[in-house]
């Protein structure tokens, strides 16, 4: 939830005094600059791929609401539970009816989650939640906030990373070699992974044709984080719904090649929750994946922003 304008300024002016801060950013800034570049030189076709993204993305805003319900409709069908949050309350709300208390939760990265405060909502609820995405990871541990939306961590040096690892884990790891730090959380957080009873993930794109979530990383964890646990919980702002599945597979790529990582590590599609009919050709839910999937829509201002003029962006 948003602060006040001064607390804004208070936060610009705080990280302009922090060396550390400004270390960090420079040092992520100039690889992620290097990297796209490289990706884009290697590979061209993905700036057409972004133009036609562009174009669905566009189209997609004029008919929102269409799209909102035909998603749900087709998720329902696929045995899912799909729900439609107005608000950051609602979203709050409807999730944490679906979570309860006494849970251990493990979260992938994800904006729309922390645009409504889940994370600090469910806790309040008496659960243990547990961030799992590296660099959200990071800044839970900070007790601070992300400052990217791919890269949360962008500010943090590998010796504040290490740090934070040693007085918040215990756990002693070498400062100067990042791949000890990603060991030492790899093996804390590989525990929670396992006793999760939810899993809460976001979405890079939505196919309201399907119903299937489609998800981009790198890392791993959302895979665990939407497999492992009983329940799946995937939280999608309305504005990540597009009207096919290939087209959400392209939003995927096209965010994964701006993001620095292409190809990407891994792209789940995700449609329904885990079933078998292996005996007797019955479909039983609920095999080795989660038993129930549930799908929350975030309005949040989002469908009256659709509505309203945008001609400078329109007729770019």
């Amino acid at each position: 939830m948003a602060g006040s304008h001064g607390d804004f300024y208070d936060d610009i002016m705080k990280a302009l005094g922090e060396p550390e801060f400004q270390e960090g950013v420079m040092r992520a800034g100039r690889n992620a600059q290097e990297k796209v570049l490289k990706i884009l030189e290697r590979y061209p076709e993905i700036l057409e791929k972004a133009r036609r993204v562009k174009e669905v993305k566009m189209k997609a805003a004029e008919k929102l609401e269409e799209l909102v319900e035909e998603a749900m409709r087709n998720i329902e069908a696929n045995n899912g539970k799909a729900y439609f949050a107005e608000t950051a309350e609602d979203a709050r709300r409807i999730v944490g009816k679906i979570v309860g208390s006494g849970k251990t939760v493990v979260m992938s990265k994800s904006m729309a989650a922390e645009e409504v405060g889940l994370r600090e909502y469910l806790e309040s609820l008496g659960n243990e939640v547990w961030e799992t995405d590296l660099g959200q990871f990071l800044v839970q541990l900070e007790e601070g906030k992300p400052m990217h939306t791919v890269a949360p961590a962008i500010h943090m040096t590998r010796e504040k990373a290490a740090k934070l690892v040693r007085e918040k884990l215990g756990i002693e790891v070498d400062p100067s070699n990042i791949e000890s730090i990603v060991l030492a959380v790899r093996r804390f957080l590989r525990d929670k992974f396992i006793k999760a009873d939810v899993g809460i993930t976001g979405a890079n794109a939505l196919a309201a044709d399907t119903g299937s979530i489609v998800l981009v990383e790198n890392e791993g964890n959302i895979r665990m984080v939407s497999s492992l646990p009983q329940v799946h919980i995937a939280l999608v702002p309305v504005d990540k719904i597009v009207p096919t599945i290939t087209d959400a597979i392209d939003v995927a790529l096209v965010q994964a090649a701006f993001a620095g990582l292409y190809p990407p590590t891994y792209i789940s599609v995700i449609t329904g929750p885990s079933s078998t009919g292996d005996i007797e050709l019955v479909r039983v839910y609920g095999a080795h994946g989660p038993r129930e999937l549930h799908v929350v829509f975030i309005d949040n201002g989002r469908m009256k922003a659709g509505r309203g003029p945008f001609p400078f962006y329109r007729n770019s």
